[in-house]
């Protein structure tokens, strides 16, 4: 077989990020060659389906690449998990052929997957290929050697989802929490580290319930301790980031943690989803809003200078004026200075769709989305002034124009820096220090302080 090109578009989560890395290296290993959308002979779509409008995307882009007259379209990922049939009767619709849809337990026998499908003889070659997520007992091992197109390396350690959120698709879409046991994650951390990354992002579907299924049962901190510590092997600075924690998951012992890591990033996503209490308790959430915002206020004494987010659901069914000002007080009188705010949207098979049908008009749910646009913007505004003239490590993300640096600084703020030397593509990946000058639109203009360099143990 000649050697076929491959494109892989992903939408979502960082967990759908990793996937899609472990992909592209798998299929890259078995002669298949990763090129650019227009040149490409395979069209890859690893979906999310957390919103009527993600999926409203990945229909989107496969009409496009029909254009492009492919061999073969692939839409794997949440979307192509939970609804195939409905996806291959769209496509019958749009007169889409060659539409190859797979479960998230298929896309990591993509390769196999691939060279079969070039075997069968049928003009319209289109199948299903989808195992049940109740048979998702075991946690798949992405080992990747290198995080391609990223200056950030991502560590997926947790899949799946215990809590079934009334609004949420996830747990039917990625089955019981399961996890990566420490030994793997630190072997994945040392081969990121030997191909130069110097930031190191855990990330899972629900990162906190890490640990819980493993035997014995352990702990985010007890993983966490053991990170902090083969990252001290090494000499000069690492940057550890996590990418979203509940609430109710940051305990004494992660404070403690907290409170003496040398490489923990000042940045913490904890979702909010309601400040309503009532709303919240709809949700099958499992907190109040004056938990939150204890728990975010002892989190702040320790990092004055994090970034804060949150995601914020409005409109669900049931929320109403009152409601909506409570999320308002929340955010208003909270840390957070970030937000991720999503208009409420059913999702087939949920509980909030077979319990509750839509109350809050779209008009009133754009409104509502419109203030707490505009507090944010407001409070993300203060949050970068006050860190004016201050000095923060930063990974360097890329380069741009030859004589400009792009980077990400370690409280999760973008910063761009100029640099003399137009050959500074060394830099991508590493953690430099760089001098906070001037706000412009939501990011940083910055000195390069020095570089930070690292050797191995």
């Amino acid at each position: 077989m000649k050697p076929i090109r491959f494109f892989v578009k992903t939408l979502g989560c960082k967990v759908n990020q990793v996937e899609s890395a472990f992909m592209v290296e798998t299929l890259s290993k078995e002669g298949f060659i990763l090129s650019e959308e227009r040149t490409a002979q395979i069209f890859i779509l690893n979906s999310c389906a957390v919103t009527h409008k993600a999926t409203q995307e990945s229909r989107k882009l496969v009409k496009r690449w029909k254009k492009f007259n492919p061999q073969l379209i692939v839409i794997t990922g949440c979307y192509a998990q939970v609804y195939p049939q409905e996806i291959l009767n769209w496509a019958k619709k749009e007169e889409i052929e060659n539409l190859v849809i797979l479960g998230h337990k298929e896309k990591f026998e993509i390769a196999y997957l691939l060279r079969n499908f070039f075997d069968l003889e049928s003009e319209n070659r289109s199948f299903i290929k989808i195992s049940n997520p109740k048979e998702f007992t075991k946690f798949e091992d992405l080992f990747i050697e290198d995080f391609f197109q990223h200056s950030r390396a991502f560590v997926k350690i947790q899949d799946g989802c215990n809590q079934f959120c009334s609004y949420c698709l996830v747990p039917y879409a990625r089955g019981k929490s399961r996890s990566l046991p420490i030994k793997q994650v630190l072997k994945q951390i040392e081969t990121f580290i030997e191909k130069g990354y110097e930031e190191i992002l855990l990330t899972g579907i629900h990162l906190g319930n890490w640990g819980e299924d493993l035997v014995p049962r352990q702990k985010l901190v007890e993983l966490l301790w053991q990170v902090e510590k083969f990252l001290s092997q090494f000499k000069g600075e690492f940057i550890l980031r996590l990418s979203s924690l509940e609430v109710t998951e940051i305990g004494e012992d992660f404070l403690e943690f907290a409170k003496h890591s040398h490489f923990l990033a000042p940045h913490f996503h904890i979702p909010l989803q309601s400040g309503s209490n009532k709303i919240l308790k709809l949700m099958n959430r499992t907190y109040t809003s004056e938990f939150y915002l204890r728990v975010l206020e002892k989190l702040y004494q320790l990092f004055p200078q994090a970034t804060f987010g949150a995601d914020v659901i409005v409109g669900f069914p049931e929320e109403e004026e009152k409601d909506f000002e409570d999320t308002v007080k929340v955010v208003k009188n909270s840390p957070l200075n970030w937000l991720h705010i999503f208009p409420f949207s059913f999702r087939p098979g949920t509980l909030a769709e077979k319990k509750w049908s839509p109350k809050v008009p779209s008009w009133i749910v754009e409104n509502r989305k419109k203030i707490l646009q505009n507090l944010i913007l407001n409070k993300r505004k203060a949050f970068l002034e006050s860190e004016k003239g201050k000095i923060r490590k930063a990974v360097i993300e890329s380069l741009e124009n030859q004589n400009l640096l792009k980077g990400l600084t370690e409280n999760y703020i973008e910063v761009k820096t100029k640099t003399e030397n137009p050959n500074s593509n060394f830099l991508i990946k590493k953690v430099v220090k760089i001098k906070l000058l001037e706000v412009k639109d939501l990011y940083f203009t910055g000195d390069l302080i020095h570089t930070l360099t690292k050797s191995q143990p």
